[in-house]
C-alpha cells in the first residue's frame, strides 16, 4: 500500500521574501497533490535530496532548478 502524503500547511502569504518562503510554497503544492518527495523529484528530473533541501529552505539550489520546479507545480513567479 502506498504511503499517504499529509498536506503541509498552506503558506500565509503569496509574497516570497526568502528561500524558506519559496520552500514552503513548493512543499505545499507537492503535498496538496499527494506526491511523495521521490515522486515529485522524478517528475522534476532532479534527485530527492535536492527537492528536500529546497523545501527546507537550504540555500545553494540553482535558480534555474528552482524555477523549473516551480513551473512543474504550477506556481507562477512574478518579479516586480
Amino acid at each position: 500500500m502506498a504511503k499517504v502524503v499529509k498536506t503541509s500547511e498552506k503558506p500565509n502569504s503569496v509574497n516570497i521574501i526568502d528561500i524558506k518562503d519559496f520552500g514552503k510554497h513548493i512543499k505545499y503544492k507537492r503535498t496538496s497533490q499527494g506526491l511523495s518527495i521521490e515522486e515529485a523529484a522524478t517528475l522534476c528530473n532532479i534527485n530527492a535530496r535536492t527537492l528536500t533541501k529546497l523545501e527546507n529552505g537550504a540555500e545553494g539550489t540553482r535558480l534555474s532548478t528552482a524555477i523549473n520546479i516551480a513551473k512543474m507545480f504550477g506556481l507562477k513567479l512574478i518579479v516586480e
